[in-house]
Formats: C-alpha cells, structure tokens, sequence
C-alpha cells in the first residue's frame, strides 16, 4: 500500500511495507499488558456499561507501535487498536427512545443556540464536544430515573446509544453555511425574505454532502487503513467514559477517565487567562511589546498580521486554529505541514513583500482584507451600480483591488493543491481504490465485525443527491438566484469529483487540503460576472458538500468502530442534518426580520452579522469585480495562474524521486499545500508552536514511551480541546455577555503594536505623500 495507506504511523516507514511488518518505530519489549489496580472514580459510571471484562484491555499490544496483519483478530494500526476494541456487543439497545429523545433535544438546542450567536460579534460556538460531554450524565440519568419499558430499554445507558448521540451533534450543531446567504441576501442586498428559498436553500446545501458521503463510504469508510485521526479522539472519549479497563502503561497506572478529568478541569481553569484575564497570553509575541514600533521586527515575529516566529502561544485554541488538534496528526504530517509553511510564509513571502512585488510593501504582511491603491481596506460599493454591476468609470476614478504578499501566497498554493491532488491520489493510490472498486480489498477485524449488520444500499445516497440537485434547481429558478441550471450541474459536479481525494487525505492525515471555495469563487466569478448573487450561491453550492460531507464520513467511521448498523446512522445522520437546518433558518429568518437594526452598526447586543457580512462583500468582489481583473493573463496577480500547473509538476517529480531515494516518499504535497488554507487569518503561531507539540507527542513521545502514547495520547487531545470548548461557553455567557471584556494592558498590549495595527513597511508613498501605489 501507498504511503499513507500504509500506516498513521508519525515516523518514517517503507513505501511499500507489508501489513506484517514491523513498525520501524517499536523499542524492543515494551510492555504495555500488566493491569492496573485502579478504578475509575466516577459514580455515574456504573450505569455506562452492562460489562466489563477485565480479560479484555483497552490496550492489548504488548508492543504498542506493532502493524499487524489484516487477517489478525484486532486492527492492523496501533492508532486504532489503542482506543477501539475488536468486539461487538450485538445485545446492546441503540434504536431506542432514549437516544433519539437525547439526540434530537441536543441537535435542536445546540444548532439554535449556535445560530443565534453566530450573528452576533464576537460570537461563541457550542462545540460537538460539549454535547458529547453533556449527553453521558443526562443518558445515565435517564437510565436510572426514567420506568423501564419503551421509554427506557434497561439501566445502563451504553457506548453506541452515546456515539449515535454524538453523530447527530456533530452533524448538525455547527452553523449552517448557507445561513451566511440568507443575512446576505436579506439584510445587505435588501432583497424580501422568502421562506421557502431559505429553507431549501438549508437543506440542499447540507444533505447533498450527506449524499456524496454515502456514496463514498466504500472507499472513506470501510478500508481499515482510511483511520480517521479525529474520529479516534471522540472514540477515546466515549471508550473513557464507558469502560472501566485500564492497563499499566510505561509505569503509569492512572486510568484514562482519572487523566482525561485532571486534564479537562486545568485545561477548562487555565483557559481563563488566555481566553479573558490575559489574552496577551494568546498572542504572546513578546518581542513586539518591547520594540512595538520597530515595523520589521513586528512583521517578523508578530501574530496578527505578522508570520509569528515568536514560536509561543499559551492559548490551545490558538494552537489547534489552522490544523485542528496536533496530537492527531502523524508526525511525518506534521513536518509536511510545517515545512510548507516555514518554505512559503518565512521564506518565500518575505521575498515578495521587502522587494515590493504586487506593490505589496504598501499593505500588511498577512492579512486576508482586500486593499485599495492608498493602503486601505477595500471598499465595494464604491464602484457598485444600483443593478449590482461594477460602475466602470467609478472603478477607474476610485481604485484596483490589491492584495497583501501572503493572501497572494495563498492563493497560489490552492492553485497548486486543486490540481495537485488528482495526481498524487492517482500515483500513490490509484490502486488502492482501484481494489476497493472491485471489492477486492482485505478486511480488517471491524468490517467483519460490520458485516452482519444490513448494509445501506447505495441508491439510497444516490437518491439523496438527486433529489437535492432538483430542489437546487427549483429553489434557484424559481426564486430568481441568476443561476442557471447548467451552474447548479457544474456545483454539484465539483464537489463529486474532488470528495474522495480530499477524503482521503482527511482520512489519513486529519489535514483538510479542502480548497473548493476559492475554486468556486475564481469559477463563478469568470461565468458570473456582474451577477454577485449567482456567484454567492455557486460558491456554497460548490464547496459546503465537501466541507459538511466529510462530517458525515467522519461520523460514518466512527459508527463503524462503534460497530453501529449502517441504516440506523442513517437515519440519525439524514433527520438530525434535516431538523438542525430548519431549525438554523428558522432562527436566522426571525432575527432578521423581527430584531430592529439587526446586522447593522447599532444593533443592539452586537448581533452585526459578522459572516453575513463577509459572505456580501466577498460577493461584491468575485461576483462583480471578478477573478479576470486579477488573475487573467497580464493583471497584476496572472503569474499565480502557473501554480495550477506546478501542482501537478511537483507531485510527478516527488513521486519518481521517491522510486530513488524513499525518504523522499514522506513529502506529500496535498497535505503541505492544504495545510496553508486558513492562512491568513492563520499566522506562524498556530504552525510552529503546533508543530512543536506534534513533534513532542507524535515524534518523541510515540518513538520512546509508545505504552504511555497509546493509552493516554488520544484522551489528552479530547481533554485539551473539551476543556476550551466548555471554558469557552462559561467565559461568554457568564462574564462576557453580561459584563463585556476585561480592560486591561494584558489585554491591550498586542493591539498597540505594529503588528496589531497591521502596519505596512513602507508607509512613504501612503502617508507622507498622500499619493497612490499601482498607478
């Protein structure tokens, strides 16, 4: 098998290693067996589980770096043999009233509560971790307090019952993208409110990735070697809560619910000081606090518009920003990943921005905004008509739009990585899923396990995805959008074709290399020009099937660890995605259209619209401005144009290279260049101090004391993000909604800086002779 299909492993391995082989990361004897006296200490755990065989252990290599064979009687990978066990409970109630009462409760209040903050500045999110967490006391409540019978199966509220919960939360409580669209169309664009467009408008853009997803399982879902990093993290959690095994594990006997506790109360307590008392501890560029006028100096280690080599962040939010939680990133992932980042934001960007390529010097360093030609932030509706089509003599009058050295950067890594991918998936792993195709491929011990549970018959996804391309076509002609419906064939044609690709780098890697929204917006901006509105709903159309219909494959997988049956996650995935979109447009269309001065200025509690705004503004640019005045042949960003064909070009010369010298095999391009996506916002900070725990835990760690990195790495990851996720929650609604922000030098410090001023380095032209740069 191909690199990644090989192994999560974080140290180098062979290209083409066998599944029997030894993992080249294993120290001789480390035993990990021995059973701990330990017991978790938490009341409620009694009602979590009817068993617990002690013969059976969470952990049971005694070399925990080991790749077995497929035909072994547990998983082939050490990632997942240290969270998920090879049995299957077939007597364990799932279907039940219980569940489906707790999921919808938390997929109606959490998708609400999410949407109804979202509109507002600065918002709060209510993880999926939250939920997770919330939903085992009020399970095992409910299986104590509530009369047996159809309401309450038994008095043990089990780990499948709790994972279906968690799917349905996962699915659904994040705010819905197209939400973004209705605050656009309504409050910016001053168009009526239509209730049916909202509503299909929802759902179309949220089920249709649950389609691909479906469709896709075969190759995303059922291979063993397609692990899921993320899934292994709410995996570890629910094992945690739900089992009271434990194993010693390079001396350590705590068991992992003793270590989650410890570690989610400090991590909950200490967020308090980056996330309110000393937000300066978010931001710790220390070396612009004492020179915060030296330009240069702040561009360098700054973390706000600058590349953040001042390497420290306090914050774990701040850590996991760009690339999620890198304690489940393999380490070889994770150099990929940093060393794209130190080639194009330290190297290569520097470059462009000190010898004023793009009249970049002119702006700041890192930042997403769009610019004028006096150094300010782009304004639109300077050139816009009143039919929404650019005024061109107020275009020539006012400005061209420019963008700062390392926005200009990310674009072109997207150019390289959206043509890139189809190529690296088709040398390193064409025959993988060409095998899948055939069903030819092994299965590991959890798809035997899968298999005597009915599976979902494909034509049920299929079904799905045309039933939403024709309530798109019908939503967009019958409400007017200006997208035809060739356009909504073309949306939904792009997503299909980059699903599995981006799938399984996701899988492998846990590094999304999603960049369809930028493809949407250069595409839609070239075929619908003038039209703004087109343009935002191709966009979303075009990338959220991708984004959203990951979630659902991610959640597929950890049914199948779960060993859940495929139809009942369908029908939690399909009626939580359904109730959680109705329920996020009914609460966008009420705010809107029942609070006064709702998504202006002097909205009152802050209820601006923040991402309603974005999502306006970035149609006015794309739709009406268009991608031809900046990249088409002979503008000022055309040469970026070249990076669709470096994509393809790197991954050829990598790949025959790699035939040579097979530590060149750990280059993979997809993930070095799909790394770079949220860069800007993103700045050093989230990559080098993310690298350096990767390369503690994943690197150091998983090669000295694989016991310890077996059993406690993915619960510290869980730990770590639920302890932010709940600081979070408690910081907004019991200190910041009712009090505001602390004022304080802590918590003012960066934002007196160069860097938090976003200062260009060369401010000569700008603002001491008030003139223009690009004319």
């Amino acid at each position: 098998m191909k690199r990644e299909m090989e192994s999560q492993s974080d140290a180098p391995q062979p290209q083409h290693q066998t599944q029997e082989q030894q993992h080249p990361d294993s120290p001789v004897g480390s035993s990990i067996g021995e059973k701990a006296i330990d017991s978790p200490p938490f009341p409620l755990q009694d009602c979590s589980s009817k068993h617990h065989d002690d013969d059976i252990s969470v952990l049971r290599d005694r070399n925990a770096a080991q790749v077995l064979s497929y035909d072994a009687d547990d998983s082939p990978f050490p990632e997942v043999r240290a969270v998920i066990q090879p049995i299957d409970d077939l007597s364990l109630p799932v279907n039940t009233v219980r569940m489906w009462t707790i999921g919808l409760l938390f997929t109606i209040v959490g998708s609400g509560l999410n949407q109804f903050f979202s509109l507002r500045q600065p918002s709060v999110t209510i993880s999926a971790l939250v939920a997770q967490l919330l939903a085992f006391p009020v399970g095992c409540a409910w299986a104590k307090w509530m009369p047996l019978g159809i309401l309450n199966p038994d008095r043990h509220f089990n780990i499948k019952e709790h994972g279906l919960i968690t799917i349905m939360a996962n699915v659904s409580i994040g705010s819905a993208a197209a939400t973004q669209i209705i605050e656009a169309v309504v409050k910016f664009y001053h168009m009526p409110s239509h209730g049916g467009f909202e509503v299909l408008l929802c759902v179309t853009t949220q089920l249709f990735g649950f389609g691909l997803a479906g469709m896709a399982a075969r190759w995303l879902v059922t291979p063993a070697s397609m692990i899921w990093p993320q899934v292994l993290s709410n995996a570890a959690l629910l094992t945690t809560l739900h089992s009271r095994e434990n194993a010693i594990a390079d001396g350590w006997r705590i068991t992992r619910l003793r270590f989650f506790l410890v570690v989610f109360l400090v991590g909950a307590i200490w967020y308090f000081a980056p996330g309110y008392l000393f937000t300066g501890l978010s931001t710790f560029s220390f070396i612009c606090w004492i020179v915060p006028s030296n330009v240069v100096a702040n561009q360098l280690f700054g973390q706000i518009t600058g590349l953040g080599m001042s390497v420290l962040t306090f914050d774990w939010a701040q850590v996991v920003y760009a690339n999620q939680s890198p304690l489940l990133v393999p380490f070889w992932a994770g150099l990929n990943v940093m060393g794209s980042f130190a080639l194009f934001f330290w190297l290569i960007c520097p470059i462009i921005y000190y010898t004023n390529t793009w009249y970049s010097a002119y702006m700041p360093l890192l930042n997403s905004n769009t610019f004028d030609n006096t150094g300010n932030t782009y304004d639109p509706s300077r050139i816009m008509g009143p039919d929404g089509s650019v005024n061109q003599t107020a275009y020539r009058e006012y400005s061209p739009m420019f963008l700062p050295a390392g926005y200009a950067i990310t674009f072109g890594v997207a150019f390289a990585n959206l043509t890139g991918i189809f190529v690296h998936i088709g040398l390193y792993h064409g025959r993988d899923l060409w095998q899948q195709w055939k069903g030819t491929n092994k299965q590991d011990v959890h798809a035997r396990l899968m298999s005597v549970y009915p599976t979902v018959p494909w034509w049920w996804f299929a079904g799905v995805t045309a039933l939403m391309f024709v309530l798109s076509v019908v939503t967009n002609e019958v409400w007017h959008t200006g997208l035809p419906v060739w356009a909504v064939l073309v949306a939904f044609v792009l997503p299909t074709l980059y699903f599995i690709p981006v799938g399984v780098i996701k899988a492998l890697t846990n590094i999304s290399s999603n960049q369809l929204n930028l493809l949407s917006e250069f595409i839609g901006g070239y075929a619908f020009l003038g039209k703004p509105l087109a343009n935002m709903v191709f966009k979303f159309y075009g990338y959220v099937a991708v984004q959203q219909g990951l979630e659902f494959v991610a959640d597929m997988k950890l049914a199948h660890y779960l060993h859940i049956a495929p139809r009942t996650v369908f029908a939690a995935q399909g009626f939580a995605t359904l109730i959680g979109a109705i329920v996020q447009c009914g609460v966008t269309v009420f705010m809107i259209t029942r609070i006064d001065d709702v998504c202006t200025s002097d909205a009152d509690g802050n209820f601006t619209c923040p991402h309603g705004r974005v999502t306006y503004s970035s149609s006015l640019i794309w739709g009406a401005i268009g991608p031809g005045r900046l990249f088409s042949p002979g503008q000022i960003y055309g040469n970026l144009l070249w990076f669709f064909l470096a994509g393809p070009v790197v991954v050829i010369i990598t790949y025959l290279l790699g035939r040579r010298w097979k530590a060149v095999n750990y280059i993979s391009w997809p993930v070095a260049f799909g790394a770079m996506s949220l860069v800007p916002p993103a700045t050093g900070v989230s990559f080098s101090s993310w690298w350096v725990i990767n390369m503690i835990f994943n690197g150091l760690i998983r090669r000295r004391k694989p016991a310890w990195w077996s059993k406690y790495n993915y619960i510290l990851s869980a730990a770590l993000d639920c302890g932010v996720a709940v600081s979070t929650v408690i910081i907004f609604f019991c200190i910041t909604l009712p009090a505001g922000p602390l004022n304080w030098w802590g918590n003012t410090v960066y934002t007196k800086t160069a860097d938090g001023r976003g200062t260009p380095c060369n401010l000569s032209m700008v603002d001491i002779k008030n003139l223009c740069f690009g004319v």
